[in-house]
């Protein structure tokens, strides 16, 4: 697998997987982008990330909004594939109902590589609540329906 597609915009205030991911990706390319510190990887955009995001965007001549719209979102994603090879990426907090996005959107896809039959629409519902429950069971997991990084490494394996 490789990038996880752009799903939405993700600004100030946005919350979940995928700002994760891109935390993961702007502390993995910061060795050539040095004016901001390690973020935390806490799925949460407040002003640390949005100003890494600008940093970001200035060192690669985008528009320097603090924002993480598709241009920024491969653009960001690119340097770290550069840096640290094109795998899909844990996005380093656990997945759960409720929440939504590209890394959803790949899980879902995931799944139904092994057997599910889910609409991969980046939501993470009641149906692939299911689908995860399942696919833990089959693999000898707790089943408790969240994608943490024990269930997303036999996911992706």
């Amino acid at each position: 697998m490789a990038k996880p597609a752009y799903y939405s915009l993700s600004q100030t205030g946005s919350n979940g997987p995928d700002v994760a991911l891109i935390q993961i990706w702007l502390n993995g390319v910061r060795g050539n982008c040095t004016q901001y510190p390690v973020l935390t990887v806490d799925g949460a955009f407040g002003s640390s990330t949005a100003n890494a995001v600008k940093q970001f965007q200035v060192m690669n001549n985008l528009t320097a909004d603090g924002k993480v719209g598709q241009q920024t979102w491969n653009a960001l994603y690119d340097k770290y594939a550069a840096i640290h090879g094109g795998q899909e990426q844990y996005p380093g907090i656990n997945m759960k109902s409720g929440q939504k996005g590209a890394t959803v959107k790949s899980a879902q896809q995931r799944l139904n590589a092994k057997g599910a039959s889910l609409t991969a629409d980046g939501k993470f519902g009641s149906k692939t609540y299911s689908a995860v429950v399942s696919f833990q069971k089959a693999s000898g997991l707790t089943a408790d329906g969240v994608i943490g990084r024990t269930t997303w490494t036999k996911l992706y394996n």
